[in-house]
């Protein structure tokens, strides 16, 4: 039986879940919409450490996990009921171009690959709980699939299950620098709303005046200086421990503000570690004007086909949005150089550009870290989807004087 001071918190914060929670982008953006945060559900170790350390007060602190393991929900510890919002975004190669294009070359099969239907887990989610909302987010490139996303909407709106109730489904694709994010990321949101709530799915009609640019996100962290290696070298570089790095200098912007929101006066910043290069890449940086591309470099220094690879190196624009982070940052991030520093960009100034706050750390190895920067939703833009939902749930339980 819950206490009257529970059900008042309750009654304050709507209780969210995250499955294939990832580092907790998403979380984080519920959470600063008013939110309660359960817990997160993934199957990458160092995303679920990340997403214990930053959500300390979450009620379920599961290991990772494959979330298809979970057989039987009642184990979670979770009663229908519970759980007001259930989101995540189910992994997204087989609804991306880009994965699409690499399935294709390897020839395999992409309709009966298992990450197809991983969604349908999410519906299972969706079917035990019965939450008042969901939130399911994915690449914008899905929107173009329409058969499929039409499918994965039906799904959500009829099921077979007894007492199930429905829910009324709608989609979204949303540019996050719309939404105070300093990056052009577009991402498809399909947001469900219980059928006997009768009430339409809303989306965030706020928009900032003018996109936050790379400069106004990052001017104020330290310079770098990588470490060039031998150009024959196999290794990625000398390990690095990661510490707490002195801000260059006080906020210059508003944005920076916001992510230096609740770090106390004389602390740091952590996780600003950037990866090697060898001096080839060096000499190719310093030949790069900002925005410049692999295909702008002399052709005596190209290692690769323009053809294919023409934007594998990239320099970012330091007066305009960051284009689309991505996991393969993990990989070399040759498609992120600084637009001042003569490097690919840090961890840390990934997160910022993905608009995590500077007290969100992740813990993982460096090129670990950049996978999980590059595969979240960015916070900003999760907590202007959640906003609405919140009002909602508020306005309903006023109504049903629910408390």
């Amino acid at each position: 039986m819950q206490t009257t001071e529970e059900r008042a918190s309750r009654k304050i914060k709507p209780t969210v879940l995250d499955i294939f929670c990832g580092a907790g982008g998403m979380s984080l953006g519920f959470e600063n919409a008013g939110c309660q945060i359960l817990g997160g559900i993934d199957q990458n170790h160092y995303a679920i450490a990340t997403h214990h350390q930053n959500f300390p007060t979450a009620k379920l602190k599961l290991p990772s996990q494959d979330i298809c393991s979970l057989c039987n929900l009642d184990q979670l510890g979770l009663n229908p009921g519970e759980v007001d919002i259930l989101v995540g975004g189910p992994p997204c190669q087989v609804f991306s171009r880009v994965g699409i294009g690499k399935m294709r070359k390897l020839g395999r099969d992409i309709e009966s690959d298992h990450r197809n239907f991983l969604y349908e887990q999410f519906v299972r989610f969706v079917s035990h709980y019965q939450p008042l909302c969901f939130v399911m987010e994915n690449v914008d490139f899905l929107a173009n699939r329409q058969k499929k996303l039409l499918r994965i909407c039906q799904d959500f709106s009829r099921n077979k299950q007894e007492n199930y109730p429905g829910y009324k489904v709608d989609y979204r694709v949303l540019d996050s620098s719309k939404f105070g994010v300093p990056q052009k990321r577009m991402r498809l949101f399909i947001v469900g709303i219980r059928s006997d709530l009768e009430i339409d799915p809303p989306f965030p009609s706020q928009r900032v005046q003018s996109p936050i640019s790379v400069g106004e996100a990052i001017c104020d962290l330290p310079d770098l200086q990588p470490f060039v290696m031998p150009l024959k070298t196999k290794s990625s570089g000398p390990k690095q421990k990661d510490a707490e790095c002195p801000y260059k200098c006080p906020p210059q912007s508003p944005y920076q503000k916001k992510m230096r929101k609740r770090k106390k006066e004389g602390e740091g910043v952590w996780n600003h570690l950037c990866r090697s290069h060898n001096d080839k890449d060096i000499m190719i940086f310093e030949m790069l004007d900002q925005g410049g591309k692999y295909r702008d470099i002399p052709k005596e220094m190209m290692r690769y086909r323009v053809d294919i690879f023409d934007d594998k190196y990239k320099r970012l624009i330091w007066n305009e949005p960051a284009w689309t982070l991505t996991a393969h940052m993990r990989k070399d991030g040759l498609a992120y150089i600084h637009p001042l520093q003569n490097r690919s960009i840090s961890v840390r100034e990934a997160a910022r550009l993905q608009s995590f706050p500077d007290d969100f750390v992740f813990y993982a190895p460096m090129t670990r870290m950049f996978e999980l920067v590059g595969n979240s939703v960015p916070p900003l833009l999760a907590e202007a989807v959640a906003k609405p939902l919140v009002q909602l749930i508020q306005s309903y339980r006023k109504e049903q004087k629910i408390c």
